[in-house]
Protein backbone atom coordinates (compact mmCIF):
# COMPACT_ATOMS: atom_id res chain seq x y z
CA UNK A 1 0.00 0.00 0.00
CA UNK A 2 0.99 3.06 -0.91
CA UNK A 3 0.05 5.31 1.57
CA UNK A 4 -0.38 3.98 5.41
CA UNK A 5 -4.06 3.93 7.42
CA UNK A 6 -4.65 4.09 10.79
CA UNK A 7 -8.10 2.97 11.62
CA UNK A 8 -10.22 3.39 14.23
CA UNK A 9 -9.81 0.34 16.77
CA UNK A 10 -12.57 -2.61 16.87
CA UNK A 11 -13.67 -3.53 19.99
CA UNK A 12 -16.57 -6.05 20.12
CA UNK A 13 -19.83 -4.61 22.05
CA UNK A 14 -19.92 -6.07 25.21
CA UNK A 15 -23.12 -7.80 24.88
CA UNK A 16 -21.96 -9.37 21.81
CA UNK A 17 -18.82 -11.04 22.55
CA UNK A 18 -18.16 -14.25 20.34
CA UNK A 19 -17.96 -14.67 16.64
CA UNK A 20 -21.50 -16.01 16.54
CA UNK A 21 -23.26 -13.29 18.43
CA UNK A 22 -21.14 -10.42 16.23
CA UNK A 23 -22.61 -12.67 12.85
CA UNK A 24 -25.90 -13.37 14.05
CA UNK A 25 -26.82 -9.99 15.60
CA UNK A 26 -24.36 -7.91 12.82
CA UNK A 27 -26.85 -9.50 10.24
CA UNK A 28 -29.97 -8.69 11.82
CA UNK A 29 -29.80 -5.26 13.43
CA UNK A 30 -32.06 -2.33 11.15
CA UNK A 31 -30.66 -1.41 8.01
CA UNK A 32 -31.97 0.74 5.33
CA UNK A 33 -34.39 -1.12 3.17
CA UNK A 34 -33.92 0.57 -0.14
CA UNK A 35 -31.89 3.12 -2.14
CA UNK A 36 -33.03 6.19 -4.61
CA UNK A 37 -33.31 5.89 -7.70
CA UNK A 38 -31.77 2.60 -9.09
CA UNK A 39 -31.07 1.79 -12.32
CA UNK A 40 -30.18 -1.90 -13.37
CA UNK A 41 -27.74 -2.35 -16.51
CA UNK A 42 -27.95 -5.97 -17.81
CA UNK A 43 -24.61 -7.14 -18.72
CA UNK A 44 -24.13 -10.25 -20.82
CA UNK A 45 -22.05 -12.63 -20.13
CA UNK A 46 -20.50 -16.07 -21.30
CA UNK A 47 -23.41 -19.42 -21.46
CA UNK A 48 -26.14 -16.75 -23.20
CA UNK A 49 -26.44 -15.83 -19.14
CA UNK A 50 -27.01 -11.91 -18.04
CA UNK A 51 -26.17 -10.19 -14.82
CA UNK A 52 -28.32 -7.53 -13.01
CA UNK A 53 -26.06 -4.61 -12.29
CA UNK A 54 -27.79 -1.72 -9.94
CA UNK A 55 -26.46 1.76 -10.13
CA UNK A 56 -27.05 4.57 -7.96
CA UNK A 57 -25.93 7.77 -8.15
CA UNK A 58 -24.77 9.51 -5.26
CA UNK A 59 -27.27 11.91 -3.32
CA UNK A 60 -24.65 14.93 -3.28
CA UNK A 61 -22.78 16.20 -5.97
CA UNK A 62 -18.80 15.79 -6.24
CA UNK A 63 -16.22 17.61 -8.76
CA UNK A 64 -14.41 14.10 -8.36
CA UNK A 65 -16.29 11.29 -9.31
CA UNK A 66 -15.78 8.19 -7.50
CA UNK A 67 -17.33 4.57 -8.28
CA UNK A 68 -17.48 1.68 -5.91
CA UNK A 69 -18.76 -2.16 -6.61
CA UNK A 70 -20.21 -3.69 -4.12
CA UNK A 71 -20.31 -8.26 -5.00
CA UNK A 72 -22.81 -9.80 -2.39
CA UNK A 73 -22.04 -13.30 -0.48
CA UNK A 74 -22.84 -16.77 -0.91
CA UNK A 75 -27.25 -16.75 -0.96
CA UNK A 76 -27.03 -13.35 -1.10
CA UNK A 77 -28.25 -10.04 -3.59
CA UNK A 78 -28.21 -6.78 -4.85
CA UNK A 79 -30.58 -6.12 -2.21
CA UNK A 80 -29.15 -7.91 0.31
CA UNK A 81 -29.55 -5.46 3.92
CA UNK A 82 -25.58 -5.02 4.41
CA UNK A 83 -25.10 -4.36 0.23
CA UNK A 84 -27.87 -2.03 0.82
CA UNK A 85 -26.26 -0.48 4.38
CA UNK A 86 -22.89 0.27 2.87
CA UNK A 87 -24.05 1.39 -0.59
CA UNK A 88 -26.79 3.94 1.19
CA UNK A 89 -23.24 5.41 3.23
CA UNK A 90 -21.08 5.44 0.17
CA UNK A 91 -24.38 7.22 -2.12
CA UNK A 92 -24.27 9.86 1.07
CA UNK A 93 -20.73 10.43 0.95
CA UNK A 94 -20.84 11.49 -3.13
CA UNK A 95 -19.60 7.91 -4.63
CA UNK A 96 -21.33 6.53 -7.83
CA UNK A 97 -22.56 2.88 -6.26
CA UNK A 98 -23.08 -0.18 -7.89
CA UNK A 99 -24.25 -3.38 -6.57
CA UNK A 100 -23.65 -6.69 -8.65
CA UNK A 101 -26.28 -9.79 -8.79
CA UNK A 102 -24.48 -13.11 -9.27
CA UNK A 103 -25.82 -15.22 -12.02
CA UNK A 104 -29.80 -15.78 -11.25
CA UNK A 105 -29.63 -13.50 -8.17
CA UNK A 106 -32.16 -10.92 -7.26
CA UNK A 107 -32.97 -8.52 -10.25
CA UNK A 108 -31.30 -11.46 -12.57
CA UNK A 109 -33.25 -14.24 -11.48
CA UNK A 110 -34.44 -16.33 -14.57
CA UNK A 111 -31.65 -14.37 -17.06
CA UNK A 112 -29.02 -17.07 -16.32
CA UNK A 113 -28.75 -20.58 -16.47
CA UNK A 114 -25.85 -21.12 -15.43
CA UNK A 115 -25.03 -21.03 -11.14
CA UNK A 116 -22.56 -19.12 -9.58
CA UNK A 117 -19.66 -20.33 -7.44
CA UNK A 118 -16.60 -18.81 -5.52
CA UNK A 119 -14.25 -18.96 -8.78
CA UNK A 120 -16.46 -17.20 -11.31
CA UNK A 121 -14.12 -14.39 -11.86
CA UNK A 122 -14.93 -13.93 -15.53
CA UNK A 123 -18.71 -12.50 -13.76
CA UNK A 124 -16.43 -10.01 -11.79
CA UNK A 125 -14.35 -8.74 -14.60
CA UNK A 126 -17.77 -7.90 -16.97
CA UNK A 127 -19.44 -5.94 -14.09
CA UNK A 128 -15.94 -3.96 -13.86
CA UNK A 129 -15.83 -3.19 -17.36
CA UNK A 130 -19.48 -2.16 -17.70
CA UNK A 131 -18.54 0.47 -15.27
CA UNK A 132 -15.50 1.66 -16.87
CA UNK A 133 -17.86 1.98 -20.18
CA UNK A 134 -20.15 3.93 -18.29
CA UNK A 135 -17.70 5.99 -16.23
CA UNK A 136 -14.16 6.01 -17.91
CA UNK A 137 -12.62 8.71 -15.89
CA UNK A 138 -13.93 7.42 -12.46
CA UNK A 139 -11.58 6.04 -9.96
CA UNK A 140 -13.02 1.96 -9.40
CA UNK A 141 -13.28 0.04 -5.63
CA UNK A 142 -14.01 -3.03 -5.84
CA UNK A 143 -15.63 -4.73 -2.49
CA UNK A 144 -16.42 -8.40 -2.24
CA UNK A 145 -18.01 -9.82 0.53
CA UNK A 146 -17.69 -13.34 1.86
CA UNK A 147 -17.67 -15.60 -1.76
CA UNK A 148 -17.15 -12.54 -3.81
CA UNK A 149 -13.94 -11.37 -2.10
CA UNK A 150 -12.71 -14.90 -2.84
CA UNK A 151 -13.88 -14.20 -6.53
CA UNK A 152 -12.34 -10.70 -6.38
CA UNK A 153 -8.82 -11.96 -4.67
CA UNK A 154 -9.36 -14.90 -7.69
CA UNK A 155 -9.20 -12.20 -10.50
CA UNK A 156 -6.70 -10.06 -9.39
CA UNK A 157 -4.08 -12.52 -8.83
CA UNK A 158 -5.14 -15.07 -11.31
CA UNK A 159 -4.79 -12.63 -14.30
CA UNK A 160 -7.39 -14.75 -16.72
CA UNK A 161 -9.96 -11.97 -16.78
CA UNK A 162 -9.01 -8.73 -18.10
CA UNK A 163 -9.38 -5.37 -15.24
CA UNK A 164 -11.21 -2.30 -16.17
CA UNK A 165 -8.43 0.26 -16.87
CA UNK A 166 -9.69 2.68 -13.83
CA UNK A 167 -9.85 -0.13 -11.25
CA UNK A 168 -8.12 2.01 -8.48
CA UNK A 169 -8.30 -0.54 -5.49
CA UNK A 170 -9.96 -3.84 -4.04
CA UNK A 171 -11.63 -4.86 -0.32
CA UNK A 172 -12.09 -8.18 0.53
CA UNK A 173 -14.19 -8.68 3.66
CA UNK A 174 -14.12 -12.06 5.24
CA UNK A 175 -12.93 -14.11 2.09
CA UNK A 176 -13.46 -17.82 2.34
CA UNK A 177 -9.65 -18.23 0.08
CA UNK A 178 -9.24 -21.91 1.73
CA UNK A 179 -12.83 -23.17 0.23
CA UNK A 180 -12.12 -26.75 1.87
CA UNK A 181 -11.06 -25.30 5.11
CA UNK A 182 -14.35 -23.25 4.78
CA UNK A 183 -16.50 -25.94 4.01
CA UNK A 184 -14.92 -28.35 6.89
CA UNK A 185 -16.03 -25.92 8.97
CA UNK A 186 -19.53 -25.61 8.04
CA UNK A 187 -20.01 -28.85 8.78
CA UNK A 188 -19.07 -28.73 12.87
CA UNK A 189 -22.19 -29.18 14.67
CA UNK A 190 -21.93 -25.73 16.17
CA UNK A 191 -22.45 -23.96 12.59
CA UNK A 192 -25.12 -26.22 11.81
CA UNK A 193 -27.36 -22.97 11.98
CA UNK A 194 -25.40 -21.28 9.11
CA UNK A 195 -25.53 -23.84 7.17
CA UNK A 196 -29.12 -24.91 6.71
CA UNK A 197 -29.69 -21.29 6.14
CA UNK A 198 -26.93 -21.84 3.25
CA UNK A 199 -28.51 -24.96 1.92
CA UNK A 200 -31.91 -23.67 2.19
CA UNK A 201 -31.13 -20.34 -0.46
CA UNK A 202 -29.54 -22.67 -2.53
CA UNK A 203 -31.84 -25.02 -3.28
CA UNK A 204 -34.35 -22.30 -3.37
CA UNK A 205 -32.44 -21.08 -6.44
CA UNK A 206 -31.79 -24.33 -7.69
CA UNK A 207 -36.14 -24.40 -7.82
CA UNK A 208 -36.28 -21.11 -9.93
CA UNK A 209 -33.92 -22.33 -11.98
CA UNK A 210 -36.13 -25.31 -12.80
CA UNK A 211 -39.01 -22.77 -13.54
CA UNK A 212 -36.84 -20.87 -15.93
CA UNK A 213 -35.19 -23.37 -17.63
CA UNK A 214 -36.95 -26.17 -18.08
CA UNK A 215 -33.83 -28.58 -19.43
CA UNK A 216 -31.95 -27.66 -16.23
CA UNK A 217 -31.29 -31.00 -14.30
CA UNK A 218 -33.68 -32.11 -11.34
CA UNK A 219 -31.36 -32.82 -7.89
CA UNK A 220 -32.72 -34.86 -5.28
CA UNK A 221 -31.80 -33.22 -2.29
CA UNK A 222 -31.89 -34.85 0.82
CA UNK A 223 -32.73 -33.58 4.10
CA UNK A 224 -28.87 -34.24 5.75
CA UNK A 225 -26.46 -32.46 3.33
CA UNK A 226 -24.39 -29.99 3.91
CA UNK A 227 -23.18 -27.24 1.69
CA UNK A 228 -20.18 -29.68 0.75
CA UNK A 229 -22.53 -32.49 -0.30
CA UNK A 230 -24.47 -29.68 -2.42
CA UNK A 231 -20.78 -28.50 -4.06
CA UNK A 232 -20.71 -32.59 -5.00
CA UNK A 233 -23.84 -32.76 -6.15
CA UNK A 234 -24.42 -29.41 -8.27
CA UNK A 235 -21.55 -26.88 -8.05
CA UNK A 236 -18.98 -29.61 -9.69
CA UNK A 237 -21.42 -31.33 -11.73
CA UNK A 238 -22.40 -28.01 -13.39
CA UNK A 239 -19.64 -26.51 -13.91
CA UNK A 240 -17.30 -28.83 -15.01
CA UNK A 241 -15.35 -30.08 -11.79
CA UNK A 242 -14.36 -33.47 -11.28
CA UNK A 243 -15.47 -32.88 -7.65
CA UNK A 244 -16.43 -30.87 -4.75
CA UNK A 245 -12.86 -30.94 -3.81
CA UNK A 246 -11.34 -30.22 -7.25
CA UNK A 247 -13.24 -27.47 -7.14
CA UNK A 248 -12.08 -26.44 -3.97
CA UNK A 249 -8.55 -26.60 -5.30
CA UNK A 250 -8.93 -25.02 -8.68
CA UNK A 251 -10.86 -22.21 -7.42
CA UNK A 252 -9.63 -21.13 -3.72
CA UNK A 253 -7.92 -17.49 -3.98
CA UNK A 254 -5.08 -18.08 -1.49
CA UNK A 255 -2.97 -19.71 -4.04
CA UNK A 256 -3.22 -16.85 -6.43
CA UNK A 257 -2.06 -13.43 -3.74
CA UNK A 258 1.35 -13.80 -4.75
CA UNK A 259 0.68 -12.34 -8.11
CA UNK A 260 -2.10 -9.59 -6.89
CA UNK A 261 -0.37 -6.28 -8.17
CA UNK A 262 -3.79 -4.12 -6.98
CA UNK A 263 -4.07 -2.26 -4.19
CA UNK A 264 -5.95 -4.55 -2.23
CA UNK A 265 -7.18 -4.64 1.30
CA UNK A 266 -7.94 -8.11 3.11
CA UNK A 267 -10.06 -8.18 6.01
CA UNK A 268 -11.29 -11.18 8.51
CA UNK A 269 -11.85 -11.80 12.23
CA UNK A 270 -10.06 -14.54 13.96
CA UNK A 271 -13.88 -15.27 15.58
CA UNK A 272 -15.63 -15.99 12.14
CA UNK A 273 -17.53 -19.22 12.70
CA UNK A 274 -16.98 -20.48 8.70
CA UNK A 275 -13.80 -18.42 6.96
CA UNK A 276 -11.67 -20.43 10.09
CA UNK A 277 -8.63 -17.83 10.89
CA UNK A 278 -6.19 -20.69 9.94
CA UNK A 279 -6.90 -20.11 6.20
CA UNK A 280 -4.82 -16.81 6.87
CA UNK A 281 -1.66 -18.88 7.62
CA UNK A 282 1.49 -18.46 5.41
CA UNK A 283 -0.04 -15.53 3.30
CA UNK A 284 2.75 -14.65 1.04
CA UNK A 285 4.76 -11.89 1.47
CA UNK A 286 3.02 -9.01 -1.14
CA UNK A 287 3.39 -5.26 -1.55
CA UNK A 288 0.02 -5.09 -2.35
CA UNK A 289 -2.13 -6.76 0.24
CA UNK A 290 -2.69 -5.05 3.39
CA UNK A 291 -4.27 -8.16 5.42
CA UNK A 292 -6.04 -7.19 8.60
CA UNK A 293 -7.03 -9.95 11.40
CA UNK A 294 -9.33 -8.28 14.06
CA UNK A 295 -9.58 -9.92 17.25
CA UNK A 296 -13.16 -11.03 17.06
CA UNK A 297 -15.66 -9.34 14.57
CA UNK A 298 -17.72 -12.91 13.50
CA UNK A 299 -18.35 -12.93 9.80
CA UNK A 300 -19.29 -10.13 8.55
CA UNK A 301 -20.62 -8.54 12.09
CA UNK A 302 -18.71 -5.82 13.58
CA UNK A 303 -20.77 -4.19 16.03
CA UNK A 304 -17.97 -2.22 17.84
CA UNK A 305 -18.37 -1.62 21.82
CA UNK A 306 -17.56 2.30 21.16
CA UNK A 307 -19.19 4.44 18.40
CA UNK A 308 -17.31 4.89 14.84
CA UNK A 309 -16.20 8.26 13.61
CA UNK A 310 -19.03 8.01 11.31
CA UNK A 311 -21.38 8.02 14.49
CA UNK A 312 -22.42 4.45 14.26
CA UNK A 313 -21.71 0.52 15.92
CA UNK A 314 -20.98 -0.50 12.47
CA UNK A 315 -17.39 -0.92 12.80
CA UNK A 316 -17.68 -3.09 9.39
CA UNK A 317 -19.30 0.31 7.22
CA UNK A 318 -16.24 2.48 8.28
CA UNK A 319 -13.63 0.13 7.73
CA UNK A 320 -14.88 -0.39 4.05
CA UNK A 321 -15.11 3.32 3.54
CA UNK A 322 -11.84 4.31 5.11
CA UNK A 323 -10.46 1.48 3.20
CA UNK A 324 -12.03 2.59 -0.05
CA UNK A 325 -11.40 6.78 0.64
CA UNK A 326 -7.52 5.40 1.25
CA UNK A 327 -7.35 3.46 -2.36
CA UNK A 328 -8.39 6.22 -4.23
CA UNK A 329 -6.68 9.09 -2.34
CA UNK A 330 -3.35 9.60 -4.34
CA UNK A 331 -6.13 9.67 -7.59
CA UNK A 332 -7.99 12.48 -6.05
CA UNK A 333 -4.69 14.59 -5.50
CA UNK A 334 -3.55 14.27 -8.63
CA UNK A 335 -7.31 15.19 -10.11
CA UNK A 336 -7.55 18.45 -7.90
CA UNK A 337 -3.39 19.23 -8.77
CA UNK A 338 -4.38 19.33 -12.02
CA UNK A 339 -7.29 21.42 -11.58
CA UNK A 340 -4.76 24.34 -9.97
Amino acid sequence: MKTPLNLFPFNPHPFLKGGHRQTILGYYLPSPKHLRGTNVHYIKISGGDKLALCENRPNRKSTFQRAILFMHGLGGKAGSSYMLRIAHLFQNRGWITFRMNHRGCGEGIGLARQTYHSGRSEDASAAMIKIEELYPHSPLVTVGFSLSGNVLLKLLGEKKEPLATNLAGAIAVAPPINLSLCAAALCQSQNRVYDLRFMRLLKKAMKERREHFLDFPEFDFKWWMKLRDFDELCTASLNNFKSAEDYYSKCSAKQFLSEVSTPTYLLASDDDPFVPKESFDDLPENEFLDFNLTKSGGHMGYVSAEKTPLGTHRWLDYAVLAYAENLIKDREKLFFADKE
